[in-house]
């Protein structure tokens, strides 16, 4: 697992770059459920506030998942439920994976702080300098 930082913010403000918390760049195997569907895929990154989910599955804002994984170095699977936030569509230009930005809505006290103390040991992928 590699992380990765810009020395400065990013130029855009396109959904997937706005949000409250750092990110970081983490592979994690993940299981989502929805009301009626089973999913498995691969994150892109993470933060306390939610995770990058790589799919080709079609889903609209607002749809609500619960997702299942585990983070490196740790035993105990985390599950949170988490609600679509913004979608990255296939773009045949570019390599950036489509997926879903997921913002958690539900996530046990326990589970946040294995996610604070796993993203802790990384760089975050953006560096805002004051």
């Amino acid at each position: 697992m590699t992380a990765a930082s810009t020395g400065s913010p990013p130029s855009d403000e396109r959904p997937e770059n706005r949000r409250a918390c750092d990110r970081f760049d983490a592979e994690l195997e993940i299981t989502a459920q929805s009301e009626n569907n089973f999913y498995r895929g691969l994150s892109e990154n993470i933060s306390v506030g939610g995770l990058f989910f790589e799919t080709y599955e079609q889903h609209r804002l607002g749809d609500v998942l619960t997702l299942r994984f585990t983070l490196p170095g740790t035993l105990t699977p985390i599950e949170a439920q988490g609600v679509v936030r913004w979608i990255r569509a296939p773009n045949p230009m570019s390599d950036t994976p489509q997926g879903i930005g997921l913002q958690f809505t539900a996530l046990a006290p326990d589970s946040r702080r294995l996610i604070e103390r796993f993203t802790g040991t990384c760089l975050p992928l953006f560096y805002y300098s004051a």
